[in-house]
């Protein structure tokens, strides 16, 4: 791999994690749409009292082991549930975990970094056939993409917030556009031999 698109992976992978970082801290956009568990300290005694195991779970379950009339009658009971509600989903450690805010940087960095070379290979791909202005026009719709692809899926169906939704595409957008542009401006055309 040439110089200088090993270049533009580092250098896409710091943009994109610099720009994410300001988004998300210095901006306070990265906490739109999140609130506070109102009675917290009752809240979590109840739910150290009733749930045990870490996980994913999603509120009100669904009665998985129904078969014929008896799935018709589940599918019904569970559809009234979902209206009456409440409805949610909730990730949970009983225990808690240490919050080891080096190594979630590390992981975001390398996660960024992984993303950073797809991108890479797609403007090696491209930089001989289109011009920088083309290429641009590319990085922007692949970060268009990922962020249709990733927050609105979660909106449509858990419910997260709108203002969540938009601030977090807009944070996808915003940053991986400027990794892009900056890449896109390193892997250019080769010279005619």
């Amino acid at each position: 791999m040439e110089k200088r698109v090993i270049l533009s992976i580092v250098v896409g992978s710091i943009v994109v994690f610099l720009v994410s970082s300001i988004w998300h801290m210095a901006t306070g956009l990265g906490q739109v749409g999140i609130q506070n568990l109102p009675n917290e300290d009752a809240m979590l005694s109840a739910m150290r009292g009733s749930i045990h195991s870490s996980g994913l779970y999603f509120f009100p379950a669904m009665d998985g082991g129904a078969t014929g009339s008896k799935e018709r009658a589940s599918q019904a009971g569970y559809l009234e549930k979902y209206k009456t509600g409440p409805t949610g989903i909730l990730i949970y450690h009983p225990g808690g975990q240490e919050l080891a805010f080096g190594k979630l940087l590390t992981v975001q960095f390398l996660t960024g970094l992984a993303g950073a070379m797809l991108l890479a290979l797609v403007l090696v791909m491209t930089a001989d056939a289109t011009k920088f202005l083309k290429r641009s026009l590319l990085v922007l719709a692949i970060s268009l993409f990922a962020a249709v692809i990733y927050e609105i899926p979660y909106w449509n169906w858990y419910g997260f917030p709108t203002s969540y939704t938009l601030a977090h595409a807009a944070g996808w957008i915003v940053s991986w556009s400027a990794a892009g542009l900056a890449m896109a401006a390193m892997i250019r055309r080769r010279p005619a031999a």
